[in-house]
C-alpha cells in the first residue's frame, strides 16, 4: 500500500449503528505494507504455537523456576524466552524497528479522559477479582517468606511485561487490526482468538497440574484452558475492534494475571 504513515479519519461513517459502530474502523487505518505485514504476523503466530511446545519440553526436562515459583509460567524459560523475548521483543523490533511504526500508531488517537479512565479502572477491578480466590491463600502464606514483599512485587510487575503488553500488542494491536483491514471484523476476531488460544495449549498439555487442566489429557486442557481463553479473547477482540483502546486491554489483562502470579512466586500450590 505504499509507505505513507498510518492515519485515522476523524469522522465515523454515518451508516454505522450502535452495534456496528467503531471508534476507528480498520478501513480508515493505513498500513505501510499490508500484505507483507499480515503474512509475517500470521506466520509468526503459527510459529509461536509450535514454539510453545518446544518451550514446554525445556521446562519439563530442564526446569528453571524463578525464585522457586510453583507454576511453569513463572519458569525462566517461559517468562524470559517464550514471552518476553519471542512475544514482546522480537515483534516489537519488527514493528517499531523494521516497519518504522510508532507507539501512536497503536494508540490510534486515544486520549485519556474521565470516561476512559473510569472504564479502565472498572475493567481492571473486574479482571483482578476474577481470581479473588487467591487472596485468602496469599494472606495465609505471606508470612512464610522473609522476602515476601519482594516476591509480591515481582509477582505484580511481571504479568505486565510477560502477558499484558506482549499479548495485547501482538494479537490485538498488530495482528487483528491487519486481519480486519484485509478481510473483515468477524473473521479477524475469530481467527485471532483461535491463534491466541492455540499457543496456550501445548504448555498446558505437557505441564499443567491444576485448574488449567491435567497434563496429558487434551480434553481437560481444552475445557479448562482452551474454552475460557477463547471466550476472553473474543471479548478482548470485540472491544479492540470497537474502541481501539490498547491501554485498557493491556491493563485489564495485567490485572487478571496478578493474583495467580503472586501466588506462584509465594510458592502456593494451585
Amino acid at each position: 500500500m505504499g509507505r505513507s504513515e498510518p492515519s485515522v479519519h476523524s469522522q465515523m461513517p454515518r451508516e454505522q449503528n450502535i452495534l456496528t459502530w467503531q471508534r476507528v474502523p480498520a478501513r480508515d487505518i493505513r498500513f505501510k505494507r499490508l500484505e507483507e505485514e499480515t503474512s509475517f504476523l500470521l506466520g509468526y503466530a503459527i510459529i509461536y504455537i509450535i514454539l510453545g511446545y518446544g518451550i514446554a519440553m525445556l521446562i519439563q526436562y530442564y526446569p528453571l523456576p524463578i525464585m522457586g515459583a510453583t507454576q511453569f509460567n513463572q519458569d525462566a524459560w517461559y517468562t524470559f524466552l517464550f514471552k518476553i523475548f519471542f512475544l514482546l521483543i522480537v515483534p516489537a523490533v519488527v514493528y517499531f524497528g523494521w516497519w518504522k511504526y510508532k507507539l501512536k500508531d497503536l494508540l490510534l488517537g486515544i486520549r485519556p479522559g474521565l470516561k476512559s479512565v473510569l472504564a479502565t479502572i472498572v475493567m481492571m477491578t473486574l479482571g483482578f477479582f476474577l481470581n479473588a480466590s487467591h487472596l485468602s491463600k496469599i494472606n495465609a502464606h505471606y508470612g512464610e517468606h522473609p522476602d515476601a514483599f519482594f516476591r509480591v512485587f515481582v509477582g505484580v510487575i511481571m504479568p505486565l511485561f510477560m502477558a499484558g503488553i506482549p499479548e495485547e500488542f501482538f494479537f490485538r494491536g498488530y495482528l487483528q487490526t491487519r486481519l480486519e483491514k484485509k478481510w473483515n471484523r468477524l473473521f479477524a476476531i475469530v481467527l485471532t482468538s483461535v491463534l491466541f488460544t492455540a499457543w496456550h495449549l501445548p504448555s498446558r498439555y505437557l505441564l499443567s497440574t491444576g485448574i488449567e487442566g491435567q497434563a496429558g489429557h487434551f480434553d481437560e486442557v481444552l475445557l479448562h484452558t482452551g474454552l475460557p481463553v477463547f471466550i476472553i479473547s473474543l471479548i478482548f477482540g470485540i472491544h479492540w475492534s470497537r474502541y481501539r483502546n490498547i491501554v485498557l486491554l493491556v491493563l485489564t489483562h495485567w490485572a487478571v494475571d496478578i493474583l495467580p502470579s503472586v501466588s506462584s512466586y509465594l510458592k502456593i500450590p494451585f
